[in-house]
């Protein structure tokens, strides 16, 4: 009876070793495989907030079109940067950004970045929503035809060139991989592009998402 017994523990014990070791193998591989895909996976989550954030802000410009012409007056759509963080809102061209509800601002995905070097959308005074030359919220304005407007009462086609414009969005750990909406009719026709390899050749500066 007693070497049965022991014949029995040793099975058991031979087991649960080749159980373990089993498990030990499958740890090892999950491992190197978390270690190749991990980067993989993380340029796709990426790739995925900035091409959220880019369909958030085209839709912002576009809503903020629409308002315009329904409502026979100028709306906007302004970009804010906020810490590490960008939020949205549209409204009514009267009123500053600063005095639009914090309710209305919307974060767009985290990490995700305005390239200030390739932004070209007007600059403007928080409290005031007068164009100036350095701050942290943008604007893009339509009057109440849906045209891109320098300023509230700009007739299509009367106002600056500057109307026109676009708002370059970037992540920190993607390299080259910018993307942006850009307003390029004085009718206000929108569109989205990504970074090119060249310079844009009609920019004074360099630019790289047209």
């Amino acid at each position: 009876m007693s070497i049965n017994k022991l014949l029995r523990s040793r099975t058991t014990a031979s087991a649960a070793g080749f159980t373990f070791l089993e498990i030990l193998i499958l740890v090892t591989i999950l491992g190197i495989f978390s270690a190749i895909a991990a980067p993989s996976w993380l340029m796709f989550i990426n790739n995925h907030r900035l091409k959220l954030s880019l369909d958030r802000a085209y839709w912002a410009m576009k809503l903020a079109q629409s308002n315009a012409k329904r409502d026979n007056t100028s709306w906007q759509a302004s970009f804010k940067k906020v810490g590490e963080s960008v939020q949205v809102a549209i409204h009514k061209s009267d009123i500053s950004p600063a005095k639009v509800p914090a309710s209305e601002w919307k974060s767009l995905e985290p990490q995700i970045q305005i390239h200030t070097n390739d932004t070209t959308l007007r600059l403007v005074n928080e409290n005031t929503n007068q164009v100036r030359k350095n701050g942290t919220v943008w604007r893009a304005m339509f009057n109440y035809r849906g045209c891109p407007v320098y300023n509230q009462t700009d007739e299509c086609g009367l106002t600056s060139i500057q109307a026109k414009g676009n708002l370059t969005l970037s992540h920190p750990n993607l390299k080259n991989g910018d993307r942006c909406v850009i307003i390029s009719t004085l009718l206000g026709h929108q569109r989205t592009s990504k970074t090119q390899s060249k310079s844009n050749p009609n920019s004074n500066k360099k630019r790289y998402c047209y």
